[in-house]
């Protein structure tokens, strides 16, 4: 009886340890975190400085207005040849507000003219729906980023569709009462023109070149025939001023073809060359990057002043004169990986190629491991850049039949990872 009882027990002491490591296995594999992964994909990383510098340009002041009030023809970065209106000069200021009456109505008559020739066809309401919906994306596109440099345009373009599109969906059938409507409006206009040729002079420019209508008083203090002998801490006092723009021009015009930014970098090993072409990337009041010649660098202490120069873009950088750019040194191609896909591996190494008895030394290398079918599988990489978010990695061996490649699943968080391990 005793020994029946004695292997009741043992049979119940064994069936229970074998629950508890049941439920010990389940709730260890139920704990471990699921298999996540990301896909490598190639990327390009600009590699450069900040730089601190002041565009300069050949410019010529357009005349004072003499206390008149000022109507400018010519629109910010457009060309002008010689001889050409730029603006026109008024005593009463109330020809001002005829001024801008006579922009409206013309652009008025301009969208009646579209109804009337285009009618209101399904075909023109759902091709200006298009265009009115691609206009309001590009708008919030320009506003989420900050850029302004084209927001006049594209919301005078949105407003002469909206316009259009009313006429379209309207009761506008009858031609005869549009035509009407634009004889109207034109006789209005003429009207208004001949006021204003009572009252107006008119500003001619003095040779072809960029309009411009700001005037910030750096015109004459910074000339494209004062760079030779510009320093470096020749421009940083020029950066340190603020000069005051001279009062009452009607603008300017910027007559050199080319233009030039002077930029103080930070530091003498900043791998710039002369005569090489370098991408300027500009942010705040222009957004964009341009590509500029190199024609002077000078190390001056702690500092290298660099002398670029473009002969494109000048219409879109009128209005920039102090400015912070990233100079792109050069250009990083690889594949970009998450920071948790990396792994560093501990390895020992020969001190002395081919003598794997001799000393060793400690080395770190880099690994990314990739699922492959339902395997981990590492591959080895060196790191090209680091970036708080990514790193730029290639292959160390970039002829391996089995190497990282851009479109390989990457593994991010799986413990214990080794090659051949079965994560899926």
């Amino acid at each position: 009886m005793k020994e029946s009882t004695l292997a009741t027990k043992v049979m119940i002491a064994i069936l229970c340890l074998g629950v508890a490591v049941y439920l010990a296995v389940y709730f260890v594999q139920g704990w471990e975190e699921p298999l996540v992964t990301a896909r490598a994909y190639t990327y390009t990383q600009d590699v450069g400085m900040e730089a601190r510098g002041i565009l300069v340009r050949e410019e010529t002041i357009l005349p004072d207005a003499g206390g008149s009030y000022v109507d400018q023809i010519l629109a910010e970065g457009e060309k002008a040849a010689a001889g050409q209106a730029a603006a026109l000069l008024y005593t009463d200021p109330a020809a001002l507000t005829t001024r801008q009456a006579i922009r409206t109505l013309s652009a008025e008559i301009e969208q009646l003219q579209y109804a009337l020739s285009s009618g209101t066809q399904a075909t023109d309401a759902s091709r200006l729906d298009g265009q009115v919906l691609s206009s309001i994306t590009a708008l919030r596109s320009l506003t989420a980023k900050g850029d302004l440099t084209a927001l006049e345009d594209y919301a005078l373009s949105l407003r002469t569709m909206v316009f259009k599109r009313d006429y379209a969906y309207g009761d506008t059938n009858a031609a005869g009462q549009l035509g009407q409507l634009i004889q109207s409006k034109q006789a209005e206009l003429a009207q208004l023109n001949a006021s204003l040729n009572q009252v107006a002079s008119v500003v001619y420019t003095p040779a072809a070149g960029v309009f411009s209508g700001t005037v910030d008083g750096w015109e004459g203090l910074l000339t494209p025939d004062k760079l030779e002998g510009l320093t470096a801490a020749g421009l940083e006092a020029l950066l340190a001023q603020s000069p005051a723009p001279a009062a009452g021009p009607v603008g300017k015009l910027i007559t050199g073809s080319t233009w030039y930014f002077a930029a103080l970098l930070e530091g003498t090993d900043t791998g710039l060359k002369s005569g090489r072409t370098y991408t300027l990337t500009f942010s705040g009041d222009y957004y964009g990057q341009i590509p500029m010649e190199l024609d002077r660098v000078s190390l001056e202490g702690e500092q290298t002043l660099a002398i670029f120069s473009c002969r494109s873009h000048l219409a879109d950088t009128t209005l920039l004169r102090a400015q912070t750019v990233d100079v792109v040194i050069h250009h990083l191609e690889g594949i970009r990986v998450p920071r948790k896909a990396l792994r560093v591996e501990t390895v020992d190494e020969p001190l002395e190629s081919g003598n794997p008895d001799g000393p060793t030394r400690q080395v770190n290398r880099y690994k990314v491991y990739i699922v492959e079918r339902s395997q981990a599988w590492g591959r080895e990489v060196e790191i090209l850049y680091t970036d708080e978010n990514f790193y730029l990695v290639r292959p160390v061996d970039p002829a391996a039949a089995k190497r990282l490649r851009a479109g390989d699943e990457i593994i991010l968080n799986s413990s214990g990872i080794y090659d051949g391990k079965v994560v899926r």
